[in-house]
């Protein structure tokens, strides 16, 4: 099994994985001096460092790189230790680097208004990958999103047809009417995406669950949804709302429990009553447009 396919293939479905090279050996060892394993998130491996007792032990090194993400160099004196020696070395001794490799998480950003033009720029200032789509070229197009990993300016349902979020992707779902926003996000819930966010009042949110509800969406599949998106912050302008948006992003990709109390849920926000909505809300002001 080829360690770089398997890092690719790990990549591409938005895993994490550990690489781990023997970086320096010296006498003899149980594999050849640039030897490769990687470790995936479950444990289980693809290329060998020699086996035994110190490739396990590199296993367990590994998934605290993972974990930290932070790379590590692990030594080993095979010689005259009996923990190590169990018939397979000779009494060399070896180095093991073990970096972790992280893919860039990639926010799938539905509509091209100014709010996804902002919340664009936010996104790949904290280091995320961007893919912009509207159905508007003029509101598609690499001038407004510079520095896109894809613009996609075509029907929203034929893009999504073409798009494969994996579990490490992020949708923020921000265009100009909550009929597309509601058409989107019955694709998003259907997805492995780690984060949905859509943008909109309570009374927008609302509206949207109960035609998706009426749909089969259900409440567990509502319970992944951040709307109204962002932690609360109290952002009024596009641009405050787009960094309580990425902050929301970066908080759910690094798991910040801390945080968490400050989010709001789809299905949390349907529960509200009809009334305290209408009265929250004597405007539904949607910016995304």
């Amino acid at each position: 099994m080829d360690v770089y396919e398997e890092l690719v293939r790990e990549r591409s479905e938005g895993r994490s994985s550990a690489l781990a090279t023997i970086v320096n050996a010296v006498g003899s060892i149980p594999s050849y001096a640039t030897a490769k394993m990687l470790v995936r998130e479950d444990g289980t491996i693809a290329g060998t460092i020699g086996g035994g007792v110190p490739e396990a032990e590199v296993i367990e090194e590994a998934k605290e790189v993972l974990a930290s993400g932070k790379p590590k160099m692990v030594s080993f004196k095979l010689h005259g230790n009996p923990k190590l020696d169990t018939g397979m070395v000779c009494g060399g001794s070896l180095d093991v680097f073990i970096e972790p490799i992280v893919p860039t998480p990639v926010v799938y950003l539905f509509g091209g208004g100014h709010m996804g033009v902002v919340t664009a720029r936010a996104a790949r200032l904290a280091g995320l990958e961007v893919e912009a789509i509207d159905d508007r070229p003029e509101f598609a197009n690499a001038e407004r999103f510079p520095g896109a990993r894809a613009v996609h300016a075509e029907d929203f349902g034929l893009a999504m047809t073409r798009l494969k979020p994996n579990r490490r992707s992020l949708i923020f779902i921000a265009t100009r009417c909550h009929e597309i926003d509601s058409f989107i996000l019955r694709w998003a819930v259907s997805t492995p995406a780690s984060y949905i966010g859509m943008i909109g009042s309570k009374r927008k949110v609302s509206t949207v669950f109960k035609e998706l509800r009426a749909q089969g969406v259900t409440q567990e599949q509502f319970d992944r949804v951040h709307a109204p998106v962002g932690l609360d912050i109290g952002a009024t302008t596009p641009e405050e709302i787009a960094i309580a948006v990425v902050a929301e992003m970066i908080a759910s990709i690094r798991n910040a429990a801390a945080v968490r109390p400050l989010m709001r849920n789809m299905l949390e926000v349907a529960k509200v009553p009809a009334l305290r909505i209408q009265q929250e809300n004597k405007e539904d002001r949607d910016i995304a447009a």
